[in-house]
């Protein structure tokens, strides 16, 4: 088990990314969270208060704050927290994630990109770019990325809906900037979460070629449905509260195949500590529910076209062009 190492990571606020945020300060590691504002920060102090003192938070936690991650100026403002305080990190985790599914029009960002990609994807993107050479070469270094199985059309999630699907990027950006052609929630979702597997293959890719021991670590968390009003569904529920309800029920109570989100934050920090990833290159993990009200974390398949090299390549240089038509610059990884 890896220990006292220095952990960035987004979506820690609530959720999934907050359980995993508990394990890993009780095995005092140094945590750098990115936080959206200042109400999320006062509510996030407050309930992680519950669990430490204020001394020992002083002494593992830090906050990087007024950080909306839809805003690709807040990367820059990230980077700089880095280099003013000449921190580097052993493990970066890409846990931020919003979907809205119900909603028949799209949410953008301050740079006009869709909301789900702009969060989900590109923002992640970029931070690893600007975030690389902060990043410790070392065997135990990793790049742990929040997915989904629904980016897999034959999926029990993927096969509901709208499925996922770039089309080779045909008029992808045309999806996702400005004209938002035949825009879908549950497909931009869905699709967001490919991306997340193209982006973490083709990262490999690269880091390999530069001889780097970082590995790049995809997981699916399985359906994880909270039980407060915050998290990852908390946009959804405005579309739809009743079928939202309904659905819940029936998945955690009467179906059983829902994860409790403190599990799935247990497994996170596991994947953030666990030795046995050391230098793995890229893996894909699921945590696969097994029997009733069971799951068990395995290594999977992705999807035939999450599995395509050419198209993790197209994705990434579509992904540089958009950043750098807003006047962000990526490195050259």
């Amino acid at each position: 088990m890896i220990k006292n190492i220095n952990i960035l990571i987004t979506g820690g606020n609530s959720g999934i990314g907050f359980f995993a945020i508990i394990n890993l300060l009780k095995k005092e590691n140094i945590l750098y969270i990115v936080i959206k504002n200042e109400f999320r920060k006062n509510e996030f102090l407050k309930k992680i208060e519950k669990y430490f003192d204020e001394n020992y938070l002083s002494k593992f936690l830090n906050i990087i704050e007024n950080c909306d991650l839809s805003d690709l100026e807040n990367i820059k403002k990230i980077k700089d927290y880095f280099i003013s305080k000449k921190i580097f990190l052993d493990v970066v985790v890409l846990n931020a994630g919003l979907q809205y599914t119900g909603s028949f029009y799209p949410k953008v960002s301050k740079q006009g990109i869709e909301l789900t990609f702009a969060v989900n994807h590109l923002a992640h993107f970029y931070l690893v770019n600007v975030l690389k050479d902060f990043i410790r070469n070392k065997e135990e270094s990793r790049i742990i990325i929040t997915s989904s199985d629904v980016h897999d059309p034959k999926s029990s999630g993927g096969n509901i809906g709208k499925k996922a699907g770039l089309n080779n990027l045909v008029d992808f950006r045309k999806k996702v900037t400005g004209q938002f052609l035949n825009f879908n929630a549950d497909e931009a979702y869905k699709n967001s979460k490919l991306c997340n597997i193209l982006f973490a293959k083709e990262l490999e890719k690269k880091l390999k070629i530069s001889s780097s021991k970082i590995s790049v670590i995809t997981w699916a968390p399985g359906l994880v449905i909270p039980n407060d009003h915050s998290g990852f569904f908390r946009y959804s529920k405005r579309f739809n509260l009743f079928g939202y309800l309904i659905f819940s029920k029936a998945a955690k109570n009467i179906l059983g195949i829902s994860e409790s989100i403190e599990n799935a934050g247990k497994i996170l920090s596991e994947i953030v500590l666990n030795a046995d990833l050391n230098n793995v290159g890229f893996i894909y993990l699921s945590n696969k529910l097994i029997a009733r009200k069971k799951h068990k974390l395995v290594e999977s398949n992705v999807s035939d076209e999450a599995n395509s090299d050419e198209l993790s390549s197209k994705l990434w240089f579509l992904s540089e062009d958009i950043c750098r038509s807003f006047g962000f610059v990526t490195l050259n990884i």
